[in-house]
């Protein structure tokens, strides 16, 4: 007697551990599928963080390339200027030198005269009556006065003359003094603005030197991202073929829209390759909008293995169909079917929503291949 008693007893308690298990993997299973979901959005948001840093950096570049050409614009206009300033300088010189060679012209004439004058002075003093006395006639005597006239008058003239000259070197000296510190001026102004854009260059450079760095980061958390998905939809995989293996399956078919009468699709299932990182990245499902309230249909016959609340789906359904091929339903405003409950193909087993991670009223529609995701479309030819 006491045995026949264990043995139910045993089944009992083998039955619940086995009820117990199934939920326990449902469990996981949403769990893991709301943790790729989170995936998916942080490595939205590295790779949106990225694109900003690439934009940024080439925004950054073209200002760099700016800077360069102006630099050496600069670099061309300073050695200009340093070339009109050691023209200015030469110019200096040169009058310099020849308001020495005046100089030194005005001193010998003014010697030459000294000397004349002192030979006169040292024989007497030359008046009219004697250049009257010497003179043989009056003829001779007005010669001898044109001639004394004229030289005295051609050394007044000589000695006017230099220091005109001396005055007007002088003048074109000092003419010339102003333009070289006017030059020189323009050399330092045009030094000082090849060295501020020196600087900004070296400044712009150093942040897209930043910016580089940081974009090498982003690449390598969309990378860990990237392997963290893949590793993630290799256990949503297993768990949906355990979770397959506990109950009555489909025949592996889906041939009913889940929402007949609404067509629209805001964003569709594919891969595309990401403009900046050149990566390839996928949208899981395929959206189709419709009024919350509109009822959902089951794609085919199966299982229902997940039922409830998901963080970023929301209310989420998943159905086994057998042949590891299961259907997603995310967002829904209400579920109308449980885990574990069997269903058949255009069965209503909730309503579209907005709930979990979404901006609109609509049907988040995944298909799984092998716990892989694929295009639902391609179900549904027509």
């Amino acid at each position: 007697m006491f045995g026949k008693k264990v043995i139910p007893t045993v089944l009992v308690s083998l039955l619940l551990l086995g009820n117990m298990a199934s939920p326990s993997r449902a469990d996981q299973l949403g769990e893991s599928i709301e943790q790729q979901q989170d995936i998916q959005n942080k490595k939205d948001q590295a790779q949106g963080k990225l694109n900003k840093l690439t934009y940024t950096s080439d925004i950054m570049k073209n200002q760099l390339a700016k800077l360069e050409t102006e630099v050496a614009q600069a670099q061309t206009d300073l050695n200009q200027k340093k070339l009109a300033y050691t023209q200015a300088q030469n110019q200096v010189t040169l009058a310099q030198k020849e308001l020495e060679q005046k100089q030194a012209e005005l001193e010998d004439r003014r010697l030459a005269l000294g000397k004349r004058a002192r030979g006169i002075y040292e024989s007497g003093q030359i008046s009219h009556l004697e250049l009257l006395f010497q003179s043989s006639d009056l003829s001779d005597f007005i010669t001898r006065m044109e001639y004394f006239t004229k030289l005295v008058d051609n050394d007044r003239q000589l000695l006017a003359g230099i220091e005109e000259q001396k005055v007007q070197i002088n003048q074109k000296k000092s003419e010339l003094q102003v333009k070289r510190d006017q030059a020189a001026k323009i050399q330092a102004q045009a030094a000082a603005v090849s060295m501020d854009l020196e600087k900004k260059k070296s400044q712009q450079r150093d942040a897209l030197d930043q910016n580089l760095k940081a974009q090498q980061a982003a690449f390598d958390e969309v990378d860990r991202l990237e392997a963290e998905s893949k590793a993630l939809s290799e256990k949503i995989r297993k768990l949906q073929a355990a979770q397959a293996g506990k109950g009555k399956s489909g025949n592996g078919t889906i041939s009913t829209w889940p929402v007949p009468g609404y067509y629209q699709i805001s964003s569709p299932f594919g891969w595309r390759t990401h403009p900046i990182t050149k990566k390839r990245s996928l949208h899981t499902g395929t959206d189709i909008v419709a009024p919350t309230g509109t009822k959902i249909y089951a794609a085919g016959a199966g299982v229902v293995i997940v039922a409830g609340w998901n963080t970023a789906y929301g209310n989420m359904t998943i159905i086994d169909h057998g042949s590891g091929i299961s259907t997603l339903y995310g967002h829904q405003s209400r579920l109308d079917v449980s885990e574990g409950q069997a269903v058949e193909a255009n069965e209503v087993i909730g309503a579209v929503g907005s709930t979990g991670w979404s901006t609109g009223a609509h049907l988040h529609f995944e298909v799984r291949v092998g716990g892989n995701t694929t295009d639902p479309l391609q179900y549904f030819p027509n």
